[in-house]
């Protein structure tokens, strides 16, 4: 495990950085997903300018507003890694798992562009997760023998 602490940099990524998530890979702080739950008045600020601006350009084709709004407002877009894409995407894709995004890190493809990786959170019933770990074990099983 000290190894591993060392290669990673986070021995338990829910102790976080400043208040944060931590990336279990490199330690560095997860940048989470928008807290509806924290508006501010600012938030509410530019939704009315957006919810303005798209009222003012009815007609105009969505992709064309989007691309507006990114150069109006300084947006660069940077791609997702697609879980579904993923070796654990493969090996969960069949399962019952409750999954979502909560935050992701930025890093690099091997082509040097940025993407964005995401932070998993799952949920089940503590039953099914020790049923779907004996799957896993099947299935790494079965792989191993192969």
């Amino acid at each position: 495990m000290a190894e591993e602490i060392a290669k990673y940099g986070v021995k338990e990524p829910s102790e976080g950085v400043n208040g944060k998530l931590a990336s279990n890979m490199t330690g560095e702080a997860i940048e989470g997903v928008f807290d509806y739950g924290n508006i501010t008045k600012d938030h509410k600020a530019v939704v009315k300018e957006v919810i303005e601006f798209l009222r003012q350009r009815e007609g105009v084709p969505t992709q064309m507003l989007v691309e507006e709004l990114k150069i109006k407002f300084e947006i660069v877009e940077i791609p997702m890694k697609n879980i579904e894409d993923s070796i654990w995407g493969q090996l969960i894709k069949d399962e019952r798992l409750g999954v979502s995004i909560q935050g992701f890190r930025t890093t690099k493809d091997s082509d040097g562009k940025k993407l964005r990786i995401p932070h998993v959170g799952m949920s089940a019933d503590l039953d099914y997760l020790d049923e779907f770990a004996n799957r896993l074990v099947q299935k790494l099983s079965k792989i191993v023998k192969e």
